[in-house]
């Protein structure tokens, strides 16, 4: 089947791609587990799970999850059943922002799935076939590329995420049923890195922490949520980073103190790695944003 490839930067101008229902996980498309794109991933068909900010979740037919940027995920198909999956990759600068209801926002969906914790929405049958529909028309304009075909394949973004607001307010009403998958420690520590992660953290206090020896925690660890401790910490850190440096004037060194990193070189080491600039160039980057 024809997948596009993702959003990159050398595509500045529509900062969108779209992969059609395709049976390799999205993630393994990506360098890292991290980015400042938003995702709406739909389920066909196929079983797996779904690891997203510190949440694992089942993935069935007619599962839609929204994964905002700055969002740790992975996607772990069954080896058995793996999942066929339509993703939709896009910036946040292509949606409509101006607000004619104060109760809704398009970007509000990732917002508040990111708020309440809760990236899945299960769709009913008619919802599903309704889905389906939409995103085969993004298919077809993809494929024959007419005139305003980037303008048509945005419009019917905007009524999925629409639709999608919809459903998923109507979620919040109740809990959506997490993953069996993985043991409950991981879960567990998962929870506790996230409440501690300003804290020096180490393999050996986590191990001790989950009552494993440092060997079964570091491959129990990345075999459930396919990267391994070092990763997982630097990524959260570096998000939380992110987050900071954006929203507040805190001196950098204070930002790498809290964030947990072991010294300013380290923190300078870690977020150039992972976001390919120094922190303050990102700030300065970002300094428009953060003044409105």
């Amino acid at each position: 089947m024809r997948t596009v490839q993702k959003v990159s930067n050398n595509n500045l101008l529509f900062p969108f791609s779209f992969i059609y229902q395709d049976t390799k996980s999205p993630q393994k498309e990506l360098s890292d587990h991290i980015h400042d794109y938003y995702e709406i991933v739909y389920v066909y068909s196929g079983k797996g799970t779904f690891f997203i900010d510190d949440t694992f979740y089942d993935m069935r037919q007619g599962d839609v999850f929204l994964i905002p940027n700055d969002t740790i995920h992975r996607a772990m198909p069954d080896k058995d059943d793996p999942v066929t999956s339509t993703i939709i990759f896009f910036s946040p600068t292509l949606i409509y922002n101006i607000l004619i209801d104060d109760a809704f926002s398009f970007l509000n969906l990732f917002e508040r799935a990111k708020k309440v914790k809760n990236y899945k929405i299960a769709l009913s049958q008619d919802n599903q076939k309704k889905m389906e529909g939409q995103l085969l028309t993004i298919d077809q304009e993809t494929v024959n590329n007419q005139l305003g075909s980037k303008h048509a394949s945005l419009l019917i973004v905007h009524q999925i995420i629409l639709d999608l607001y919809r459903a998923h307010t109507d979620h919040e009403q109740h809990l959506i049923e997490r993953s069996t998958y993985g043991p409950e420690w991981v879960k567990e520590i998962l929870v506790y890195i996230n409440s501690n992660i300003s804290e020096p953290l180490n393999l050996t206090e986590l191990a001790s922490q989950a009552l494993v020896s440092t060997s079964h925690f570091s491959r129990v660890f990345k075999q459930t949520t396919g990267m391994g401790l070092t990763v997982y910490l630097n990524t959260k850190r570096v998000i939380k980073a992110k987050e900071l440096l954006i929203e507040t004037n805190h001196s950098v060194s204070y930002i790498a103190e809290i964030c947990g990193f072991e010294s300013m070189t380290h923190f300078h080491r870690i977020f150039k790695k992972y976001i390919n600039m120094t922190p303050a160039n990102f700030r300065k980057e970002h300094k428009i944003t953060r003044a409105h």
